[in-house]
């Protein structure tokens, strides 16, 4: 029996109330040659009894149940990797469902662009209950034709050095090959481990955005994102995949002054730090590990204007 060409891993942690709606949304694809693995992190809720409802489903090859909680999804993905048969990943997030061309249409972009280690679509945020949300986190309503196609290099500039364009691993399908050039240091993040592991893959070619939302990613009070957030997450862990970046794209200091003065500004402007005292920290642990002080934000103010680090900050966002 060959291979299946996708093999689609669903990690689930307490998202019974999700699951059925996920596995569901999985299962119907129109595009159907692949495996799913099914991952249960110690859940107490009864994700085990939703999750017992596939054992007999032909497209289900391993749903595997954890004695004990791994206390990182990151490991989750890692555990799926080891098992996955196919060409090509899919992570799709328990709480999160996907429109039923999803599949189709992004292993169609990765299998007509050999060089494309990546592809992804955009996504409708939705609430709890299901009910689209008015935020819309792609930034790319300029964007022309269906697809966009980006060399790697150059998108990690425009889309990951100032914000994680690609925010949820259900929009993403990619190269199980291109794992082993990626090392397992994603696995050292509580929660900027997405960060590092799709810039890693970015930097091994060229990156496929479809512009259509077939991704409907869910927020909800029990995410671990707004507990991370609280505790400054983004930042204590970001400033370590940011200094990455900067090595590996080989940035200018003049360059890194910019992108410094960004995350300066945001540490500043966010209202999700659970006390100030909290957030003074985080800002000085910033300045201290990057050298830049707080003149950086102006710096970055200007840039937007006059462009002297060549990033193209105010065009790049819309891409």
């Amino acid at each position: 029996m060959k291979d299946p060409l996708v093999s689609i891993i669903i990690p689930n942690y307490n998202h019974s109330r999700y699951l059925k709606q996920r596995i569901d949304s999985v299962l119907n694809q129109s595009f159907q040659d692949f495996e799913l693995i099914i991952l249960d992190d110690c859940s107490t809720d009864n994700s085990r009894t939703v999750i017992e409802e596939y054992t007999s489903s032909n497209k289900v090859s391993h749903i595997i149940f954890n004695e004990k909680n791994s206390g990182s999804t990151f490991i989750q993905w890692q555990k799926g990797f080891s098992l996955a048969k196919g060409k090509y990943i899919w992570i799709a997030e328990s709480d999160d469902y996907a429109d039923l061309t999803f599949l189709e249409k992004l292993v169609s972009l990765l299998e007509n662009n050999y060089n494309c280690q990546i592809a992804f679509s955009c996504s409708y945020t939705i609430d709890e209950n299901g009910s689209v949300l008015a935020n819309d986190w792609d930034r790319n309503k300029m964007a022309k034709g269906i697809y966009s196609k980006f060399e790697g290099s150059e998108f990690i500039k425009a889309r990951m050095l100032f914000n994680n364009s690609i925010y949820n691993a259900s929009m993403v399908v990619f190269r199980k090959s291109i794992l082993d050039k990626i090392d397992n240091r994603f696995m050292d993040f509580s929660y900027c481990g997405d960060w590092f592991f799709w810039y890693k893959i970015c930097l091994q070619g060229t990156v496929i955005r479809h512009n259509e939302k077939l991704n409907y990613f869910r927020q909800h009070f029990s995410k671990v994102s707004p507990k991370a957030e609280a505790l400054g997450k983004r930042f204590l862990e970001g400033k370590f995949v940011l200094k990455e970046m900067f090595k590996d794209l080989e940035l200018k200091p003049i360059q890194e002054k910019v992108i410094i003065g960004r995350l300066l500004k945001k540490i500043h402007s966010s209202n999700l730090f659970e006390c100030k005292e909290l957030k003074g920290k985080v800002m000085s642990d910033a300045i201290l590990f990057f050298g830049f002080g707080k003149s950086s934000v102006i710096f970055y103010e200007l840039d937007k204007i006059f462009n002297f680090s060549k990033l193209s900050i105010t065009k790049s966002r819309h891409l």
